[in-house]
């Protein structure tokens, strides 16, 4: 029987240095209205972080053309990425690593997001 891994042991990722292997997942939050990253994230992010732990972003589109739910952040202009800066130097002032998930909805994509959607029960 292979001996168990304790969730809180430290993993080297590559070049990073995981003090434990529990990581935030990608999500979708819908707070970034106009796909600018809010200020309101970074205290979003910081509060998750630890020293050597993984966060990994929402769902952060990679074109205007790439959107499909509305209020996500993108990181395809100069203002998004500004935007990103204070919210990514939150987390590694926790000593925490950050990844940007990306993405493209793919045949989802609505140019400009203009559409609402409604779900029926």
């Amino acid at each position: 029987m292979a001996p168990t891994i304790p969730l809180l042991s430290p993993y080297q990722m590559g070049k990073f240095n995981l003090s434990h292997r529990v990581v935030l997942a990608p999500l979708t939050r819908d707070r970034s209205y106009d796909n600018l990253p809010q200020p309101h994230a970074a205290l979003y992010y910081s509060q998750r972080a630890t020293e050597g732990g993984l966060l990994i972003t929402e769902a952060t589109g990679i074109s205007n053309t790439a959107q499909g739910y509305p209020d996500t952040p993108g990181i395809w202009t100069k203002e998004q990425v500004e935007a990103w800066k204070p919210i990514v130097n939150a987390v590694h002032e926790k000593g925490s690593v950050f990844f940007c998930q990306i993405w493209h909805v793919g045949r989802l994509s609505n140019y400009g997001m203009l559409c609402i959607y409604t779900f029926s029960h």
